[in-house]
Parts: structure tokens; sequence; C-alpha cells
């Protein structure tokens, strides 16, 4: 999930001792971690009408989540850290950038000699990935393939995938399920208005792992690898509601994300300064609740579709789909 030019340079961290290594990359790493769950769940539908029994729809959907320019940075000194005495940015506002922000260089001070030279040790913070300048959004893309599956009167059974996903020392999966169901046949003064009308609860997993292996030591009795591992579990409630007006469908929702994010750095480090290798150093939580509201348009042309939507939340994000659809 880390993807900066060298993503593992966040175990760097680490020479600040347990405690301030864990607040550093909580600051480095929250945005991210934020927009990539609000965008893994998002884009479950495009309609709320239900299939009927075995009809079905395969699609693609792509998240793009806006993380707004205050996020692309962090002050260390409002963090309460221990082992650091000073730190230095080239960004312009001499602030550390976040896996969100610029390419800048951070060099942070700690407060001891552990070389014995008469001068404090120092080590280099990651880059941020700066979205901005390489794919010219301020923001995240998530990227899922979806299908959905009508199994008994007006229920469609909904699951979404990603196969592992490598790039550089990083891997990332996905999986979900999601169910949607037409209400408006259950009340009985909706039943002839010419409109859908359903519920969707939905669950989605994401899984990954970061490599941080070379930049320090372990123990030669300990073989584990040294690894940072994510784990996301993303919950939508939503009500839907749609219209068909020809070629189009409009569609709209309210609901509520609830999303908790694991990331634990596992393994042994050996780091210069400090006596005792330092075993499973970093244990990060993030937990995200939102409400929601978007509204989109559906472009309906034979089975194919093409869709486009817009969601308010806490992270806000449009999104794009496209897909075949036999009801």
């Amino acid at each position: 999930m880390v993807t900066a030019q060298d993503e593992n340079d966040i175990v760097n961290f680490l020479a600040s001792g347990q405690r301030d290594a864990s607040k550093l990359m909580n600051a480095y790493l929250n945005p991210a971690i934020e927009g990539l769950s609000y965008g893994f769940n998002g884009g479950w539908y495009n309609t709320a009408k239900a299939h009927k029994t075995f009809g079905f729809d395969i699609g693609v959907t792509v998240n793009a989540v806006f993380i707004s320019e205050s996020q692309s940075y962090f002050s260390p000194n409002t963090l309460g850290l221990e082992n650091i005495s000073n730190f230095t940015s080239t960004a312009p506002n001499g602030m550390a950038p976040t896996i969100m922000g610029p390419e800048a260089n951070t060099t942070y001070t700690l407060k001891v000699d552990a070389n014995g030279d008469g001068q404090n040790d120092t080590f280099q913070g990651p880059r941020g990935v700066d979205f901005k300048e390489t794919l010219k959004i301020s923001g995240v893309l998530a990227p899922t393939a979806q299908i959905g599956i009508g199994i008994y009167k007006n229920t469609d059974l909904k699951i979404r995938f990603m196969p592992e996903v490598k790039t550089g020392s990083s891997k990332v999966r996905l999986l979900g399920f999601g169910v949607m169901h037409d209400i408006k046949q259950h009340i009985p003064g909706l039943r002839l208005l010419p409109f859908d009308l359903s519920v969707l609860i939905a669950y989605t997993q994401i899984t990954g792992a970061t490599g941080l292996e070379g930049e320090f030591n372990k123990p030669s009795n300990d073989t584990r690898p040294q690894v940072m591992d994510y784990d996301m579990d993303a919950w939508l409630f939503e009500a839907l509601i749609s219209k068909k007006l020809a070629v189009f469908t409009f569609y709209g929702g309210l609901g509520f994300n609830t999303i908790k994010t694991t990331s634990d750095v596992t393994g042994s480090y050996e780091i210069p300064g400090f006596p005792v290798a330092f075993k499973d150093p970093v244990s990060l939580r993030f937990k995200n609740n939102s409400a929601r509201v978007n509204a989109g348009i559906r472009m309906n042309l034979g089975p194919v579709y093409l869709s486009g939507e817009y969601t308010l939340q806490e992270y806000s994000m449009v999104s794009a789909g496209l897909g075949v659809t036999v009801r």
C-alpha cells in the first residue's frame, strides 16, 4: 500500500525509537490510509433496481478520492517527540511531507551521539509520492472489479475483488461482499410508483504489506521478515433510489461508512543507539466513520453501461464505471 519512490524508507523512522516512530509513521501514512479506505468503499452500485433471478452485471469502477492540500504535510514539532531535537525540510513551508505530499527531503536530528563522533546522529525521513505532480490529482485512486447477480426476490449478491498487485516491495489485494435488496416491494403505497428503492449492506477487506528489509539488521536468531502489514475492514450501509429515463438512469444514495484499519511493523530491528533490538516495534490503528450522500448517472448502451458519480463524505470522491449487465 505504501508506494513512495523507495517505499521501505518509512522504516527510517525507527531510528527515533519505538514511541517516536509510531507517531511519525501515523502522521506520514494517515491521509493515504483514510483516503484509500473511503475509495475502496465506493462504487458499489449505479442503480437501485435489483436483477431478476440469475440476472447479472460485471463491471470495473475507479474511485478518485480527494485529499486536501493541508494533508500533504505534517509538523513533527507538534507530535510530542521524545528523541528528536530538530528536523529540517526542503519543502517550501519547512514542514515534513506526508505520503501524499511532495518529494521533499527531511532530515531528523536525534538527541544521541551513538557513533561517538561528537555530533548528534541524523536520519532521512521518507519523501512523499507527490500525486498532485505525477498524476495531476490531489488524491488517491482505488480501482475495483465487481460482479452482481440476482439471487431471490429482487435481491442482488455483489462480489468485488482485486487480485494481488505488486509494486516494488509492496503488495495489496481486495475482496468484498454486498447485498442489495428492493424494499419498495414491501411498502404497499410505493409499489406502483415509477422509481426503484433499495437498501445496501456491503463489506470490503483490503490486505497488503510492504517489505522493510535492508535498512536495519536483525538478530541472527530471528529469521522473520521485516515487513509492514496492513488490514482494512470497511462497512457501508446505504439507502438507494434510481429512476430510468430512456437510455439514462439517474441514481443517488444516503448512507454511512465505518472503516477500521490496522498497520503493524513486524520483525526485529537492530537500531544504532538502542541496546536491545526492537521486536514488532510499531502497531497503528485508524478508525473512520462518515455519513455520505452521492448522486450519479448511468448511460445504458444495450447490455453495456457507463456510469459516473460524485460522493460527498469526509473524503469526497468521483467514480467512473464501465460494465455489462443482463437483467
